[in-house]
């Protein structure tokens, strides 16, 4: 196998890893995040005589549009705010890494002295869900390497691409910018920021 394919490929598992662990860090963070906005952000409003019911129901289409519409409209998100790749191109990608799948169920089955039962699940989890970062992630574990570089390098520049985008989207939330805040004045600017965007 071409030396500088396997570096250069090894190169971007590297990155994929960060990625993963940058947007693992996110959601960890933004979990605790989203209720200390809402419950800051409802005080406040308390505190200052906001009547989030009345502005609610005044605003409500406005309301409805802003908070269901994406940060990237070319990227197409479910109702839980996962990107939803084009079937077509997720099936082509599917095909691509049958055998890598196959490889790594192998060497990750249950049955094998060496495969544990939680990397067995992550990698059909993966392979099923067509999250091809984990999938490589696992593989490369088990030293097992694609065969063909070609093809794969390609897809792992878009997977680190979908990544990166989900990671800019996620610091363009309110509850990212919050936990950021280190003073209650950058937290008071934030929420009055919110309620002229949501309710003009």
């Amino acid at each position: 196998m071409n030396s500088i394919k396997t570096k250069r490929y090894k190169k971007h598992i590297m990155e994929l890893k960060f990625l993963r662990s940058e947007l693992s860090y996110q959601e960890e963070v933004l979990s605790v995040a989203h209720q200390d906005f809402e419950i800051w952000y409802r005080q406040w409003c308390q505190d200052n005589d906001v009547d989030l019911t009345e502005l609610n129901q005044k605003h409500e289409s406005r309301v409805s549009k802003i908070i269901s519409q994406p940060n990237f409209p070319d990227l197409e998100f479910d109702e839980a705010g996962i990107l939803v790749l084009n079937k077509e191109e997720k099936n082509k990608e599917k095909q691509k890494f049958q055998k890598l799948f196959k490889q790594v169920a192998k060497a990750t089955h249950p049955d094998k002295h060496e495969g544990t039962m939680l990397d067995f699940k992550a990698a059909s989890s993966a392979f099923e869900n067509g999250d091809w970062a984990m999938l490589l992630q696992i593989a490369e574990q088990y030293k097992i390497i694609p065969d063909d570089l070609a093809e794969v390098i390609p897809i792992m520049k878009q997977e680190a691409e979908r990544l990166r985008s989900t990671i800019k989207s996620n610091k363009t939330m309110y509850s990212w910018k919050f936990q950021e805040c280190e003073t209650d004045q950058c937290k008071e600017n934030l929420v009055k920021q919110f309620l002229k965007q949501l309710f003009n």
